[in-house]
């Protein structure tokens, strides 16, 4: 067996070396008088100590330090690999480390970096790079959410304040359309969008939600459409099950199925879907102003003109319901299960295809003889 020796590249009570038998590098530690190893299954030297620093801050424990001497580097990047990495957000919370990382280094430390005059040139770093008001909220937020944590876990011997920049209040993104509009668009848009466009105009759902939809998720024996996985945590973006009406329910029998997702090109998943988009809102000559947010909010303003009670707005659009409990995940299969919101979504969705000759197809001599025929195949 080889003997370790050498420790040329360490964190903390973690070194780098290699087995005489092996070209992997290996993570090692003493427990006792006994060294213990993890191999970092690469012989590439960069990703070994990328794969070091990963494995100390999830799994070294540090005693109380003070403020002054741990740096915030530390701090941020344990937050992430012990916590963050594990959530919906992973993504943007790693971009967020990142912005602290880049402008305070390895090595300052969380007093000096968390004075007021180095969050400001923070702050102002962040301008320059472009980022909006809110999503500079976003990033002091991830930091202040690790500082918190680490104080919490009596890691850090004081809490830390971390200032948040003001943010106007912003217009809805992509503004209401008219029901010509709506079908003017439809019949502008490849299939692809086609069907990303109508699921989004029939269920006032966020566009992510629609894009990431499986086939699983869709029950058409309950007429269900559920928006969660099963797997995905909620989040402040709520996204919730609800009652398909039955021009949906005609839409989705007849789309051809060739992914596991209900939106795909070519047999993928669609991940990205401006150009379609750009391209569709041209030659439906709608205004830069419409995205698919727009379908969001054309729902949300229908059901408010169709006086649908704001409990069943919010709780068709994902918003937060008060008084929400476990016990009402299995409201959805009540027969009146946001009745009034299904109900003026279909005069929505009868409305558009009226006028949609892409969606001609779905209307027979009634929309609602549609949706019972379809429900008693």
């Amino acid at each position: 067996m080889g003997r370790y020796t050498k420790r040329e590249h360490a964190a903390g009570k973690f070194w780098l070396d290699k087995r005489s038998n092996s070209p992997a590098y290996c993570i090692c530690w003493l427990d006792g008088r006994q060294v213990r190893r993890k191999s970092t299954g690469t012989d590439d030297l960069d990703a070994a100590i990328r794969a070091l620093k990963a494995h100390y801050l999830s799994e070294d424990s540090p005693e109380v330090q003070d403020v002054t001497r741990v740096p915030l580097a530390e701090v941020v990047q344990a937050y992430y690999l012990q916590h963050g990495q594990h959530l919906p957000a992973a993504k943007w919370l790693r971009y967020a480390v990142a912005h602290w990382v880049r402008f305070f280094g390895e090595t300052t430390s969380v007093w000096n970096a968390t004075r007021p005059p180095r969050i400001e040139r923070f702050i102002d770093d962040l301008r320059e790079r472009g980022l909006k008001p809110s999503s500079i909220n976003a990033v002091l937020t991830a930091g202040k959410a690790a500082l918190n944590r680490s104080w919490r876990r009596g890691e850090l011997t004081r809490q830390i304040h971390v200032p948040s920049v003001k943010v106007t209040r912003m217009q809805p993104k992509g503004r209401p359309l008219s029901v010509e509009e709506c079908a003017a668009w439809l019949d502008a848009s490849a299939p692809h969008f086609h069907t990303l466009l109508f699921v989004c105009l029939a269920t006032g759902s966020r566009p992510e939600a629609v894009k990431e939809l499986r086939w699983e998720q869709v029950d058409f024996e309950d007429g269900l459409l559920h928006l969660n996985p099963e797997e995905r945590e909620q989040t402040s973006k709520r996204r919730p099950v609800v009652k398909m009406p039955p021009v949906l329910i005609a839409y989705l029998r007849q789309l051809p199925r060739e992914s596991d997702f209900v939106v795909s090109f070519r047999g993928r998943p669609v991940d990205r879907y401006y150009t379609a988009l750009g391209e569709s809102r041209k030659r439906a000559g709608l205004d830069e102003r419409v995205n698919l947010y727009s379908a969001r909010h054309t729902v949300a303003r229908w059901m408010r003109k169709e006086r649908v009670p704001i409990e069943e707005i919010s709780g068709q659009l994902g918003h937060r319901v008060r008084g929400f409990a476990i016990t009402e995940i299995y409201a959805a299969y009540s027969p009146d299960y946001q009745q009034n919101a299904t109900s003026a979504l279909e005069r929505l969705l009868h409305a558009i295809a009226t006028r949609a000759q892409s969606c001609h197809t779905l209307i027979g001599s009634s929309t609602t003889n549609v949706g019972d025929r379809i429900l008693a195949d």
